[in-house]
């Protein structure tokens, strides 16, 4: 595809904004396998949890909360425990889910080779419900129809 004559300008809010990058990052995991050579694809969990940080900066933008103080740049559970603070419904398995993702997200294991001690968890089993559970329930109060 050719790019645009004229580049286009972002529209809406910051946190539509954050939103919309999200889906992106979402948009563009869907075309990826979870394995490949036995081992999982980690560029697609570096797209889904980069997705589901993008989810939560939205929310906090929404909410007025995204000036500091406010959690590490990619705190996945600083950002979501903020979320919830500030109206996100607490579910047990979106957190324990964002325990596991933050793990992998921190640590940059989804971007770069890293020896553990402790085996690696299966995030093709969490992170495409978590990301589309936090994009879904944003978008209801960032872009309501």
């Amino acid at each position: 595809m050719k790019p645009p004559i004229f580049a286009v300008q972002p529209t809406g809010n910051e946190a539509q904004q954050y939103l919309h990058r999200a889906r992106m990052f979402r948009h563009a995991e869907t075309e990826l396998v979870d394995y490949r050579n036995g081992e999982q694809f980690w560029p697609k969990y570096a797209l889904l949890t980069h997705a589901i940080e993008l989810a939560l900066k939205a929310f906090a933008h929404h909410v007025g909360k995204a000036s500091p103080p406010h959690p590490k740049q990619h705190d996945l559970r600083g950002w979501y425990d903020l979320a919830v603070q500030n109206g996100l419904a607490g579910d047990a398995a979106i957190s324990a889910h964002i325990d596991v993702l933050n793990e992998l997200h921190l640590t940059h294991y989804s971007r770069y080779p890293q020896h553990r001690s402790k085996p690696v968890p299966d995030a093709s089993v969490i992170a495409d419900g978590t990301v589309d559970y936090l994009i879904d329930t944003f978008t209801q109060s960032i872009n309501p129809r």
